[in-house]
Order: C-alpha cells, then sequence, then structure tokens
C-alpha cells in the first residue's frame, strides 16, 4: 500500500498533538521584528517535561515503513527549520502494535513544527529525495525507544 504524504496545512493534527506554524500563526506565536531580525516564539511551553535536544540524520523518501516508536514518558516536537521532511504518525491501542490501515504521512516545511501527544506511533523523519536532517525535542527516556514492526500491508511512503 502507498502512503502519500500531504502538506502539514491540509491536515487535521489535532488528534496526534498540535501543530505550530513559526511564521504564520497568529493565535499560539509571539512575532516581533526589527531592523535587525524577525522574532517568533510559542506563546506557551512546548513540551510538557523537561526537554532534551536531539538531531536526526534520516533516509529519502519515497522509502518502506517498516517499524515506528511512541513515548509514554514525554511528548516529542519534531522541527522543519531547512529542507522540507516527511513524518509518518499513526495512534496508539494501547499495548497493540502499530497498524498499518492508521499510519499517516505529512510534510513539514520550513518554520514547521509538530508536537506529538505522548503515546502517538512514529517514525524518525525522512527527506524529500535527500538525506534530511531535524532537531527534536523530548524528555530522555530511561533507555533507548524501542522500535515496533508495523502490522499489516506494506507501506512505501511517497510524496
Amino acid at each position: 500500500m502507498k502512503i502519500h504524504a500531504v502538506e502539514i496545512k491540509e491536515f487535521d493534527f489535532t488528534e496526534y498533538g498540535i501543530y505550530y506554524n513559526m511564521l504564520e500563526d497568529q493565535h499560539n506565536i509571539l512575532h516581533s521584528k526589527t531592523d535587525v531580525y524577525e522574532d517568533h516564539m510559542t506563546c506557551f511551553p512546548l513540551i510538557d517535561t523537561p526537554g532534551h535536544l536531539g538531531y536526526t540524520i534520516a533516509q529519502s523518501a519515497p522509502y518502506v515503513l517498516k517499524s515506528m516508536e511512541k513515548h509514554d514518558h514525554t511528548m516529542e516536537a519534531l522541527f522543519c527549520t531547512a529542507d522540507p521532511i516527511i513524518v509518518c504518525f499513526a495512534k496508539s491501542h494501547g499495548e497493540t502494535p502499530p497498524q498499518a490501515e492508521d499510519v499517516r504521512a505529512v510534510i513539514l516545511r520550513k518554520g514547521d513544527v509538530l508536537v506529538l501527544a505522548r503515546n502517538i506511533w512514529h517514525d524518525a523523519c525522512h527527506g524529500m529525495g535527500t538525506p534530511a536532517a531535524y532537531y527534536y525535542l523530548a524528555s530522555r527516556g530511561a533507555s533507548p525507544a524501542t522500535w515496533v514492526d508495523v502490522i499489516g500491508e506494506k507501506l512505501t511512503v511517497t510524496y
């Protein structure tokens, strides 16, 4: 089965967490500008625990999605700072592994931030045609996250 990533602006992300457009959001972002800089800051803390900054370098799309991770101890914020990235996510059904039919994919562009709620299955972000690097913010767990195979039909993520 192919999953075609859609622009985050075209997707209602509220069931999975919070979406911020750092450049355009007029409700959840404070904007300031002078003749030497432009600044955009969230009105509220980004995650609900003290956070650790991470940096990931991932493969490019299209790709086959094989496994996902989730966190019950923290929310996770993903930042697109330059080239577009694709992120896949799915709702959790307790301890059941992620289900192929639940997986969704969105494209984040420069200035987009996703904050995944606790227990939302997700993949590493991927570049569009080239490898991508991105930052994330989360509270570090006791050990590295466990990646679990996606159950169901083979998923190819495209854009």
